[in-house]
């Protein structure tokens, strides 16, 4: 076990003596780095000697302990301050833990309880702070949804942009949208990008190591969203292998709070890999008849594969009645329910794709059944 450093704060001398002498008894425990006569001092100390926990006298000059115990855990969160006080009132401990200190001890004391007020604090905080840095890298992980569809034609790629620049207009999110059809994407050319760097660039200046090193290749579309674009020529994906593409999810997955994976029509190895790994697919299909034909069958395929109802979800994109099948009629087939209809809206759709302009970017697109729709989709994925 290292030592644990301590940094004594009390304006008598002789007391400051009389700890160190104390800690010194156990030498292999503590390490006493510092002293100080105020609060003032502890302050301009802290950045220099970098203490496990700081004994800090309650009543001092300059700067009290209270108000030095404050200005530490509101700078420095994970220093634990220890309060010596030769008062034991309860109002008066509260005091000083309101102010952010994690333990106290009443003056005079004996050599066991100060030592084994310093190992207890000590040890209980590293522990508990060693459990919020695993939660906090656990919610850092963002989650991933993939857009998938057995059959071209069915507006995956519209929808996973639009619904990627509908997510990240909530400020608080950071969203990454990745384009994964490695050999037919088209998302830089719905953002008129299509001259940017792309997953090959990446791959083939080996700057996958790192999101640092990834990050000067990804479109930032927004402040918030960013974009990777795949490949412009589809001999170009036999270059890019499953096991480059996980490693680089593993890095980005602690830098976004979503990712949005557009992915081909295909089953291949990559393909699985990234269905595997999503929190939520969404099988994007048509009202068409060979559409839902083909919707069928790939959810038979993703129960072969051991996916449940609650990681696919049915998209019905273009909703009309116009093809002479119903609402009912997708429901007797598919049993699980839909996730969510996008209405079909030729005209505003056909606008944008072909300007390179997202349709739910223009100021009236909440005033559209499309725009409505997806937002409604939206906030079901941020649940």
């Amino acid at each position: 076990m290292e030592k644990i450093k301590v940094l004594i704060a009390d304006d008598i001398e002789e007391t400051r003596q009389v700890i160190k002498k104390i800690l010194g008894l156990e030498n292999t425990l503590f390490e006493v780095v510092g002293e100080a006569e105020n609060g003032e001092e502890v302050l301009k100390l802290i950045p220099k000697l970098s203490p496990d926990i700081v004994l800090m006298d309650i009543n001092m000059p300059v700067l009290n302990g209270l108000e030095a115990t404050e200005k530490i855990t509101s700078e420095y969160p994970q220093m634990m301050v220890i309060i010596m006080s030769v008062q034991a009132e309860n109002e008066y401990l509260k005091r000083a833990m309101f102010h952010g200190a994690k333990e106290y001890i009443i003056k005079p004391f004996d050599c066991n309880s100060l030592t084994e007020t310093i190992k207890m604090t000590y040890e209980k905080y590293k522990e508990r702070q060693k459990t919020l840095n695993q939660t906090k890298e656990k919610e850092r992980e963002g989650r991933v949804i993939t857009f998938f569809s057995s059959k071209g034609g069915v507006g995956k790629s519209v929808l996973a942009l639009n619904t990627a620049i509908m997510l990240s207009k909530n400020k608080q999110k950071k969203i990454l949208l990745l384009d994964m059809d490695l050999q037919f994407g088209d998302l830089a050319l719905l953002v008129n990008k299509y001259s940017h760097k792309t997953i090959l660039d990446i791959v083939d200046d080996g700057q996958v190591s790192t999101y640092e090193n990834m990050k000067p290749y990804l479109y930032a579309y927004s402040d918030n969203l960013d974009m990777l674009f795949a490949p412009g020529k589809p001999e170009s994906a036999e270059y890019i292998t499953k096991e480059t593409i996980a490693e680089m999810i593993k890095r980005l997955k602690k830098e976004y709070d979503m990712i949005l994976v557009d992915t081909g029509v295909n089953y291949n190895d990559t393909t699985l890999h990234l269905l595997d790994h999503a929190e939520k697919i969404l099988f994007i299909s048509t009202m068409e008849i060979v559409a839902l034909k083909n919707t069928k069958l790939g959810m038979r395929i993703m129960q072969s594969l051991g996916y449940d109802t609650n990681k696919v979800k049915l998209v019905i994109n273009k909703f009309t009645t116009n093809y002479g099948i119903s609402k009912k009629d997708i429901d007797d087939v598919f049993k699980d329910g839909i996730f969510a209809m996008i209405p079909e809206e030729e005209k505003v759709v056909n606008l944008s794709v072909n300007k390179g302009g997202p349709f739910c970017e223009g100021p009236k697109y909440i005033k559209q059944k499309i725009g409505k729709a997806l937002e409604g989709m939206c906030m079901e994925l941020m649940r």
